[in-house]
């Protein structure tokens, strides 16, 4: 019950990230690169700074900035995905990493992806598995096309899979909890 609960929060925070992050800084970024007329009347534009430094920044192989790569968000996520992320744990196919945070509970991984819940739930049954995994005696709870939690052990290893779909975005998030 309390890897449930794990689940729901993450879940809970990837949302509330996804949907009021996004519109508040565009807006910002925007204004700041407004066009302004000096008193010659030559038309200038006004750059920030703080994104012009952003843009020369090489990136690490991971589409995140290198000085970025090791710093959290405002979640307390670190971008990308984890180093120890288990290798026999595959990564959902038409997706994107958001972030992984690590707990005394183990380590929570976040996806998006446009593949619909239950196409994403047949290929980890699937591949898991194939590899060795089993489902929980707590198996699967409430999968539909909507979401579900999925939960598999091999040996010592534990690995759960939450699925939400948000049909404004038409897309599904998901979060791989392991230890």
């Amino acid at each position: 019950m309390k890897n449930h609960l794990v689940y729901f929060v993450c879940i809970v925070l990837i949302f509330a990230s996804s949907y009021g992050c996004g519109k508040k800084s565009e807006d910002q970024a925007e204004k700041k690169n407004e066009t302004k007329t000096d008193n010659a009347g030559e038309i200038k534009k006004e750059i920030d700074p703080v994104q012009e430094n952003m843009t020369k920044k090489v990136e690490n192989g991971t589409g995140v900035p290198q000085s970025d790569a090791n710093k959290t968000n405002e979640l307390g996520m670190t971008p990308g995905l984890p180093k120890d992320f288990p290798s026999d744990v595959p990564l959902p196919k038409n997706s994107k990493t958001l972030g992984s945070l690590n707990s005394s509970d183990g380590t929570v991984v976040t996806f998006e992806s446009n593949d619909k819940v239950l196409d994403i739930v047949n290929f980890y049954k699937e591949e898991l598995q194939k590899n060795g995994y089993t489902v929980t005696k707590e198996g699967e709870s409430q999968v539909s096309d909507k979401g579900g939690l999925i939960n598999w052990t091999k040996e010592k290893k534990e690995v759960g899979l939450m699925l939400g779909f948000d049909k404004d975005k038409n897309i599904t998030s998901l979060v791989i909890t392991y230890r």
